[in-house]
């Protein structure tokens, strides 16, 4: 008897210590996280961030995290406040628009959906439609767009998005939206390639499905994925409900744009609930994750890369996920900026471990050093690059520096300080080019290899991009004449006059070349628009508009800049013209709409 009560009382204290000891562990991991923030490639004997610095460097008034470890939530914390004015902390409870982040859920319900109605992945939607059908044109004679397509985003879905809505605004129907016809913002949804030729993810895509589960449960989406997924995952706090309930309302943060202004009415209105519709915790959604991490049926269909990814990114699509590849370990990913507020979830698909940050501000980068963070705490497999500095022979610093340029790329190697830097012309700072092999060098901003090798055929030095996992060669930069110039090195300078020259020359040399399409100049354009630069991008939209003076995008992208500038005469002229041009140009008649409504 003696015996027997010894091991129960051994038993009761190995159970304690263990207790305690699995408390110390969490305890030092959530620190760790804390104060573990850190550049997208981590160089050894780098300093890092504590959260709150990241928070008051980026100014993001509050932060919600869900940390998924053995294939459970292990934690979840807030930081900040959910409204600046109230200042009101954000809690574990507090809800943000998980944005594009609710493709995955509602793929899930899709899925869901199809199993309870025997419904076939692979059928022609169409078959499923009753209120709207998916346009029968010439891409879609041989191949139809089903349900799988719009889930992995092989369809060729068109336009991209589908805009959202103040709270005081006209608020379209789905069907309004699916024909892009007014209130809705946004063209008419439609093909513009052929399905399953390859993958192109658009937010759009998501609208057919959420009609075609309205049309096959005969209810509304939020009912739908209230039965099918919120309720049994039990994701108590989570909802797709646009129209906020009192209770609701006394939980929701107020998103925040970057310059710190709130959102009018301190949220937008999503209708396209499908793709980004789902107001959620850190703690909900990580109960999603964990779901699928712990199904192999579900990791399987909805972790199997999908075609060819066309879109330059570097991640594949499987259904409702995107898929990052580290050195052969497979992550499921998402991220989601709706208006005022940034998602971002990473999960390893066959480990169990994870993590969900959410914001009520719209600053990539903060989530991402957060994401990292936990990353190192817990040991991912391949996640965050970390390499060791090595030292650089100033003879063969001197060799490589210089300018190198691609069709579309020009970068500048340069030293400053006995370092070396690493700047594209179009950025404002170079950062450090580290040297970590005998003939390998990163950044810290970018998890791509640099190696520097000597041109056989043409002389002179290349600078090739490298896949991090497998080293293949991604693409090649030749070292150019530092008195050769581009023409968007005269837009820098601020000489338009000669930059549309260049420009002209180029397109009657080449039309084909990449640096006079009318597409990669709209991208720089936005790239000054994004950083602020509105002199640098009203120029080379204005450049956009004399070399294709017929398209009614460039007349679009150069109104959307006038508008932030404060020109609102030239963007109301702008926003004419291309509706003019293109009279199913819905977001056009929608600024204009705004513009006039302000005069």
């Amino acid at each position: 008897m003696k015996n027997s009560i010894s091991i129960f009382f051994f038993l009761i204290l190995f159970q304690s210590c263990t207790e305690k000891s699995n408390e110390d562990t969490t305890a030092e991991r959530i620190k760790n996280v804390e104060t573990g923030l850190t550049t997208w490639v981590h160089i050894a004997g780098d300093s890092t961030w504590s959260i709150e610095e990241r928070m008051e460097h980026y100014g993001i008034p509050g932060v919600s995290i869900a940390v998924i470890d053995n294939y459970e939530v292990a934690w979840t914390k807030a930081y900040g406040v959910m409204d600046k004015e109230s200042r009101t902390p954000v809690t574990t409870q507090t809800l943000f628009q998980a944005a594009a982040t609710s493709m995955p859920v509602t793929a899930y319900g899709a899925l869901r959906l199809a199993e309870a109605n025997d419904l076939d992945l692979d059928e022609n939607i169409n078959r499923y439609l009753t209120s709207w059908k998916v346009p029968e044109i010439e891409f879609t004679k041989k191949e139809k767009v089903t349900i799988r397509n719009l889930l992995n985003h092989s369809a060729g879905i068109h336009p991209r998005g589908t805009g959202s809505y103040t709270t005081d605004a006209k608020t379209p129907t789905l069907v309004e939206i699916l024909n892009g016809t007014p209130p809705a913002s946004n063209e008419p949804i439609t093909v513009n390639k052929a399905p399953g030729e390859s993958v192109r993810f658009a937010y759009a895509s998501y609208v057919p499905i959420q009609q075609m589960m309205q049309d096959v449960a005969g209810k509304t989406f939020p009912e739908i994925m209230q039965e099918h997924v919120l309720r049994p995952l039990k994701m108590n706090s989570s909802a797709f409900n646009q129209t906020l309930t009192a209770e609701q309302l006394e939980k929701v943060a107020t998103g925040y744009l970057q310059d710190g202004s709130m959102v009018k009415g301190g949220r937008h209105i999503y209708p396209a609930m499908a793709s980004n519709g789902l107001w959620t915790t850190a703690g909900d959604y990580a109960k999603f994750i964990t779901h699928i991490q712990q199904s192999k049926d579900l990791t399987a269909s909805m972790g199997k890369p999908y075609g060819v990814n066309d879109s330059g990114w570097s991640f594949t699509l499987g259904l409702g996920f995107h898929l990052l590849n580290r050195n052969g370990e497979i992550y499921f990913r998402h991220h989601g900026w709706n208006r005022g507020f940034y998602a971002e979830i990473a999960a390893h698909r066959d480990k169990g471990y994870g993590v969900v940050v959410l914001t009520n501000s719209t600053f990539p980068a903060f989530n991402a050093e957060v994401m990292r963070a936990v990353a190192l705490a817990y040991d991912w497999s391949n996640y965050v690059p970390v390499h060791q500095k090595m030292e650089i022979e100033q003879s063969y610093a001197d060799e490589i520096t210089g300018r190198y340029q691609s069709d579309e790329v020009i970068v500048e190697v340069y030293q400053k300080d006995n370092q070396l830097f690493y700047k594209n012309i179009l950025s404002e700072e170079g950062v450090e080019l580290v040297k970590v092999s005998d003939s390998l060098f990163v950044r810290r901003n970018s998890s791509r290899l640099i190696q520097f090798k000597p041109d056989a055929e043409n002389g002179g030095i290349n600078l090739q991009y490298l896949n991090r996992n497998d080293g293949a060669l991604i693409s090649a930069l030749i070292k150019v004449a530092s008195d050769e110039k581009s023409p968007v090195e005269f837009l820098l300078e601020g000489d338009f006059e000669n930059a549309l020259i260049a420009f002209k020359n180029l397109k009657e040399l080449d039309p084909t070349h990449p640096m006079a399409s009318e597409y990669y100049i709209n991208d720089i354009g936005f790239d000054f628009y994004h950083s602020d630069r509105m002199t640098l991008s009203l120029n080379t939209f204005k450049v956009n508009m004399a070399l294709y003076p017929d398209s009614y995008k460039v007349y679009d992208s150069y109104a959307e800049a006038c508008m932030k500038a404060g020109k609102t005469d030239l963007a109301i002229a702008n926003y004419t013209k291309s509706l003019q041009l293109n009279p199913q140009n819905n977001g056009a008649r929608h600024h204009l709409t705004e513009l006039q409504k302000s005069e």
